[in-house]
């Protein structure tokens, strides 16, 4: 004799597999989350700072752990500090680390952009290098102070130290803003090395001698939210260190 499921019996088996696949694939995914494979990632960054190696290091972790969900948001130093407060970002590149947020987030140096002149391509002085003595008697553009207090400081202490106050014309919220500025004519600027990826045909980016300063570029993270996909991400980035440093010679 042979014997065959009722019809509820075989609504009952149907369902039974499903919950049994529902379960694999659960404690699959479990697994993969651990291991840092799943999840999302949000990543705040500014463009001018990282242009030179951010681009290919999202590639290379795409491509590593393709079903991690990047959300990748530009935004200014101030403003990844505020987000990082929000829950918004769980990683940023920007600048080096102050009061109050050193003690609350991590972070770690990659590398020190050196600050250049950027110039109008016909300006007397390109292609460089400039001395800074040498820019005692240009007009200047500048980024306004809230976005990076400590990068206006820095240019205006590389002013004085070489006997001279900037003689400030304008200044822009964004250096796209004070590139377009500076080849209109209206001054020269101090900027990151950087903000190179942002320009254009007409201007020129000339090192400072005999010294320039630098500002820092950093990875920042909130510690308690480090978990195996931010991990990831940073061991990624720890493996690729020398070719970051690289992007600013």
């Amino acid at each position: 004799r042979t014997t065959r499921l009722t019809a509820q019996g075989e609504v009952f088996l149907n369902e039974a597999r499903k919950t049994l696949a529902s379960a694999d694939r659960a404690m699959e995914m479990a697994r993969s989350s651990m291991l840092g494979q799943v999840g999302s990632l949000s990543i705040g960054f500014f463009h001018w700072g990282s242009g030179g190696f951010f681009p290919s290091i999202i590639r290379e972790f795409r491509r590593l752990h393709p079903q991690v969900k990047l959300t990748l948001i530009e935004m200014l130093t101030y403003e990844q500090m505020e987000a990082f407060q929000a829950g918004k970002i769980d990683l940023g590149f920007t600048r080096p680390l102050e009061p109050p947020y050193d003690h609350i987030l991590r972070s770690e140096l990659l590398l020190n952009d050196p600050i250049v002149v950027a110039m109008p391509r016909d300006h007397p002085l390109a292609p460089g290098p400039v001395r800074m003595a040498d820019l005692a008697g240009e007009r200047f553009v500048m980024s306004e102070r809230l976005n990076n207090p400590t990068l206006f400081d820095l240019i205006v202490g590389m002013c004085t130290r070489s006997g001279f106050s900037p003689n400030l014309v304008n200044n822009s919220g964004a250096w796209s803003g004070v590139l377009t500025l500076v080849e209109a004519g209206e001054g020269i600027a101090l900027v990151p090395s950087g903000v190179r990826y942002l320009s254009t045909p007409g201007l020129v980016f000339a090192d400072v001698e005999p010294e320039t300063a630098h500002i820092g570029i950093s990875i920042a993270w909130n510690p308690n939210n480090d978990g195996p996909v931010v991990q990831n991400f940073l061991k990624l980035v720890r493996a690729n260190k020398d070719r970051i440093r690289n992007t600013a010679v």
